[in-house]
């Protein structure tokens, strides 16, 4: 994967082992609504240094459309195939619905806890904002990867990330670590080799220890053998990384 900054190219993120089809661009697909209290707004404690930029779970169903840079407060993402998509709302019709977005959004706040990072269940009003959307297939959405898709940005020029998580990557603390570790990507952090690192799988053969909760540590060791790299860096400091993002 490219750098969406450097080169003008489209970088997908990697289906990380493997959940749901391999490569699935194909047709979009119906939107759904979402449910009850669960999708007010939950926010953690920001810092003073807060920058206003904010990350969106998004899991009531979101129609996008295909662009040249991922622009999450204008539904348009630079890693489609396809060119409109629709994903529909987070496990719809599933009767553990609502605990697992709890517990998802839940744990996305305690795994970012560290940094000056807000995590919302509604759309704010204004940019900018990283939109995770989570729901359906990779076909529905244009993913050619099956269980979680993001753009590489080794820049992060792209303030308002569009990622998307699939419904079918379970359990919920492996969901949870997709999230951190599409947020990261869209910064620019790419693939390490350490399992329990949360860049662990991101386009690179690292298989990841989804049973506990990813770690961000720094520095560390960027994979060379990634198929996505930012040009001339070997190190990323990942706690830094987000500091910067989410404050500066």
């Amino acid at each position: 994967m490219i750098v969406l900054a450097l080169c003008a190219c489209h970088a997908e993120l990697a289906d990380i082992n493997g959940d749901g089809p391999d490569g699935g661009g194909g047709g979009g697909g119906g939107g759904g609504g979402g449910g009850g209290g669960i999708d007010a707004a939950v926010g953690s404690d920001a810092p003073a240094c807060m920058n206003g930029r904010v990350v969106y779970l998004n899991f009531t169903g979101q129609a996008l459309t295909a662009a040249a840079t991922s622009d999450a407060t204008q539904n348009v993402a630079s890693w489609m195939q396809i060119a409109s998509g629709t994903a529909p709302a987070y496990r719809v019709g599933n009767a553990n619905r609502l605990t697992d977005i709890t517990a998802i959004t839940d744990g996305v706040k305690a795994q970012l806890s560290q940094f000056p990072v807000t995590v919302v269940t509604q759309r704010p009003a204004t940019g900018p904002y990283v939109m995770l959307v989570f729901g359906g297939t990779a076909q529905q959405v244009g993913s050619r990867f099956g269980g979680a898709v993001q753009t590489l940005d080794c820049g992060d020029t792209a303030k308002s990330d569009v990622a998307w998580i699939s419904d079918a990557v379970t359990p919920n603390q492996r969901v949870i670590n997709f999230a951190v570790g599409a947020i990261g990507f869209g910064l620019g952090l790419t693939a390490t080799t350490d399992p329990l690192d949360c860049m662990c799988g991101w386009d690179n053969a690292c298989q990841s220890n989804n049973n506990q909760a990813c770690k961000l540590g720094g520095p560390i060791a960027r994979d060379p053998a990634a198929n996505q790299r930012c040009p001339n860096l070997t190190t990323q400091d990942e706690p830094a990384t987000f500091s910067t993002a989410f404050c500066q």
